[in-house]
């Protein structure tokens, strides 16, 4: 006996519970393991840096749908919103900016198929921080600029947003 495997769409993502923990990439549900105490930290440092910027309700942690086609819904780790989508709604629309924290089991699809895609769909700028290399590169339209140790990179779509990849990957702050 064959069995055939559809691919999902848009529609079937829609009926998908709230909260449900997969994305919809080139029409297949993705399933990840949570992620790593290094990427939580990683991923709460950048949103600290971000929320003075823009705003709590413009800069948020996955889970938030970013809906790019019928058959590719994504939740990069970090959005920055270019506009408030209205209360209730899943899909935040194209970012600004979008963050995508690598790990082993990620990082080929976010760096050979969601980067791509995304900048396709029109978001400003992906930013793609490895913690195994302690690199941070920054995708866009224009080109890629990578970044490590002391050196900061800043962003062209986000005034005022600038990173120096050693603070972001040190180790956690000691607090009593």
């Amino acid at each position: 006996m064959r069995s055939v495997r559809t691919p999902f769409t848009r529609r079937d993502w829609d009926l998908l519970p709230e909260g449900f923990p997969a994305q919809l990439v080139a029409g297949w549900l993705v399933k990840d393991p949570s992620p790593n105490y290094r990427h939580q930290r990683i991923e709460s440092r950048l949103h600290a840096l971000l929320v003075p910027l823009v705003g709590p309700d413009r800069a948020l942690m996955s889970p938030a749908d970013v809906v790019l086609d019928d058959k590719n819904v994504y939740q990069p780790d970090l959005v920055v919103l270019r506009s408030l989508p209205a209360d209730g709604e899943r899909n935040v629309g194209i970012p600004l900016l979008a963050v995508e924290i690598l790990s082993p089991s990620t990082a080929r699809r976010d760096r050979n198929v969601k980067c791509a895609r995304l900048l396709a769909a029109g978001t400003g700028e992906v930013w793609l921080v490895d913690p195994e290399a302690k690199t941070i590169e920054v995708h866009a339209a224009h080109g890629v600029r990578h970044a490590s140790g002391s050196t900061p990179i800043d962003s062209r779509v986000l005034p005022g947003l600038s990173v120096i990849p050693s603070n972001l990957f040190g180790p956690p702050a000691a607090r009593p």
